[in-house]
């Protein structure tokens, strides 16, 4: 299959795919591999994440007897964010991801792509290595409050949008040691917005040094 076919058949889940996001339960699962697809890797490119392979997945599924595919990120119920150009959902229970290092220092990301925005600027910054919690959504927030308390320092990654402030203002309530580190991206929607349309600069990566 040439590449303009294989970018057509990606095009193409589109409109079917739209039509089933609310009935993630009907699916099977019939490769999981490291990502290679063309398209998807494209889609990597066009977002500036194409260096964070490793985190991800190529998912091959079957939803109502068609085929679909996309990039894949694991949760910790076992289920999958599913993502691509035309795509957004979740097969299997919706949970948050948890990446742990051993630290006392904890950054939380709205979606994974915030995390892989994260990695791929991380080497601009000054800061110590930490675990990782991905929300998958911003209405998992309610489910994180135990996950918290063993930590000295928290940063926050959320969209600059009502539901990023409120997901911001709840975390900060309950946790004097969370800081919202948005000022990172502060112009831009969110943190894969701002990766996706400026480069890292040395003035934004010395104001962002911890003192």
């Amino acid at each position: 299959m040439g590449r303009k076919s294989e970018l057509s058949s990606f095009q193409q889940q589109n409109i079917s795919d739209r039509k089933v996001q609310n009935l993630p339960s009907n699916y099977e699962i019939v490769e999981i591999k490291n990502v290679q697809h063309p398209a998807l890797l494209e889609y990597l490119r066009e977002r500036k994440v194409g260096n964070q392979t490793p985190f991800i997945h190529e998912i091959h599924y079957r939803m109502n007897d068609k085929n679909y595919f996309g990039i894949g990120f694991k949760n910790d119920s076992g289920g999958y964010e599913i993502r691509n150009k035309y795509l957004k959902i979740c097969l299997g229970k919706k949970d948050v991801s948890t990446i742990k290092k051993g630290s006392d220092s904890l950054r939380i990301f709205e979606g994974f792509f915030d995390l892989l925005s994260f990695k791929s600027i991380e080497e601009f910054l000054v800061n110590k290595t930490s675990d990782y919690l991905i929300l998958n959504s911003v209405s998992m927030i309610s489910n994180i409050k135990n996950s918290l308390e063993n930590y000295e320092n928290i940063e926050l990654y959320f969209d600059n949008d009502e539901a990023g402030n409120r997901a911001v203002e709840m975390i900060k309530n309950e946790n004097q040691n969370a800081e919202d580190c948005r000022v990172l991206y502060s112009d831009f929607k969110d943190l894969n917005d701002r990766l996706a349309h400026k480069n890292p600069s040395t003035e934004r990566q010395v104001k962002y040094r911890r003192r």
